[in-house]
């Protein structure tokens, strides 16, 4: 995940990008954005794009270093998103919601 305030057009030349918009499958909404909003880890919209980013590239990966996506690991992966509402724990709880639901992510 990068910062998409931070990246240039021209840094990602050939590189395949993916949006928050792009996490949807064939139109609907991907089972991580599901989980965010069945365990209620949105509420002004800030930090969510970012938050399911990095949510999502955790999950891709498999988890932490030993493969294990656990409390954390999500805490590790999000350290770098600010919510303002402070739904941390609703968002941890919506990523290992995916993670135990293997093949979900």
């Amino acid at each position: 995940p990068r910062p998409s305030c931070m990246t240039l057009a021209h840094d990602v030349d050939g590189h395949k990008v993916t949006t928050v918009e792009g996490l949807a499958i064939n139109g609907q909404l991907s089972p991580l954005q599901r989980a965010f909003i069945e365990h209620d880890a949105l509420q002004c919209g800030y930090c969510t794009s970012g938050m399911l980013m990095s949510c999502q590239a955790l999950l891709t990966r498999g988890g932490a270093r030993g493969g294990a996506t656990d409390a954390a690991a999500v805490e590790h992966a999000i350290a770098g998103n600010l919510c303002r509402c402070g739904t941390y724990p609703n968002i941890v709880a919506a990523v290992l919601s995916v993670a135990n639901n293997k093949g979900a992510a």
